[in-house]
Parts: structure tokens; C-alpha cells; sequence
């Protein structure tokens, strides 16, 4: 009779998992050396990696409830910002209103809505020619044209068309981290297309 290897009785133990079950007296007899943790029983590695899993389980479920968590305020701002577009006629007063909602987060240091300028025109060939918003870190001379030095990031969203540029709606974090480009940018996206709107109403 050949020798088995070692894939061979993994594969058997994976087929027969109740084996070392119905055969107490192996499982007894079988102890593993484990670095800096002396001898251990299958049964304790078992418990082991069950420890681990539903840590790692605890952990994204963590991770999941704190994203919904941020989603569900975000929307709540955004609807504020919605209800702002009905109720302001004036480009300076709706600028004014979006930034103290926005700014109601208190990871967001700032909210700029601003009229398209020529001086904008590098930031926008530069961070929003492609898909008409930039989520992340700027550089310094960006940063110069909408926000404080203490901004480490930002969200910067164009209005209106690449060759007919209406505005910019940009926010700022000190947070290095807030805003970065794989975020959701789900309810931005609606309340921009919705901003632009109304805008192009009020010109």
C-alpha cells in the first residue's frame, strides 16, 4: 500500500470533516508544536481561527455600519441643500446658505460655491476635464484659489458643461483623508445636476 501525502489526507478531512469526531482517540494523541506556544490541539487551533473570523467579521460589519452611518448624513445634507435651491433667487445668498449647511459637518472645514472665472481655468483643464469632479488632494496654487492652507483635502465638483463652465462647488477637510476617489459621490452627483438647473434659471 502506497504512502499517502500530505494533500491527500486534507483532501480526505475536507470530505470526512466528522472524522477526528468519530475517532476521539486520534485526535487525542494528535498535538502540534506551535512557535512560543508549546504544544496545541487541533481543537484549540480550531478555536483560534473561529476567534479570528468572527473578528474579522466584527470588523466589517463595524466598517459597513460606519459608512451607512456617513451615507445617511450626507443625504440628510444634501436634502437640506435640495430644499435651498427653492428657496434662494440669488447666486450670493445661495453660496452663503450651502456653506453653513455643509459646514454643519464637522468634517467638512468649508464649502465654496463660486462663479466661473477665467483663473479657474487651469483647475479645471487640470482636475475636472475628464469626469467633471476631483476628489482628493490638490496642490498649492490650488489650493490658493478656493480654500485655507489648513485644507489637506477636497471635493471639487464643475457646473455646467467643460467648454461652457457655469461654477464650481468645492468642499475642503482638514482631514487628509475625508474626501478621496474612490468615495460614493452618488448624492453629490444629483444635487449637482440639480444646482446647475437652477442656476442656468437665475442667470
Amino acid at each position: 500500500m502506497s504512502e499517502l501525502n500530505a494533500q491527500q489526507v486534507v483532501d480526505y478531512l475536507q470530505h470526512h470533516p466528522d472524522f477526528l469526531i468519530q475517532h476521539p482517540e486520534l485526535l487525542a494523541q494528535l498535538e502540534l508544536q506551535q512557535q512560543a506556544q508549546g504544544a496545541t490541539s487541533l481543537v484549540h487551533i480550531q478555536q483560534r481561527q473561529l476567534r479570528e473570523h468572527n473578528t474579522l467579521l466584527k470588523n466589517q460589519i463595524a466598517s459597513m455600519s460606519k459608512y451607512a452611518a456617513q451615507n445617511e448624513q450626507v443625504y440628510r445634507l444634501f436634502s437640506l441643500c435640495h430644499q435651498q435651491l427653492c428657496s434662494n433667487n440669488d447666486f450670493d445668498a445661495l453660496a452663503s446658505n450651502l456653506q453653513d449647511i455643509i459646514c454643519s459637518n464637522p468634517d467638512i472645514s468649508d464649502c465654496r460655491l463660486v462663479k466661473y472665472d477665467t483663473k479657474y481655468a487651469q483647475l479645471v483643464e487640470h482636475r475636472l476635464s475628464n469626469s467633471g469632479h476631483y476628489l482628493g488632494r490638490i496642490n498649492q496654487q490650488e489650493r490658493d484659489l478656493l480654500f485655507s492652507d489648513t485644507t489637506q483635502s477636497t471635493a471639487i465638483y464643475l457646473i455646467g458643461d467643460i467648454n461652457k463652465p457655469i461654477a464650481i462647488l468645492a468642499f475642503a477637510s482638514n482631514n487628509a483623508n475625508h474626501f478621496e476617489p474612490a468615495q460614493d459621490t452618488l448624492f453629490v452627483l444629483d444635487f449637482v445636476v440639480a444646482l446647475q438647473s437652477r442656476l442656468l434659471e437665475l442667470a
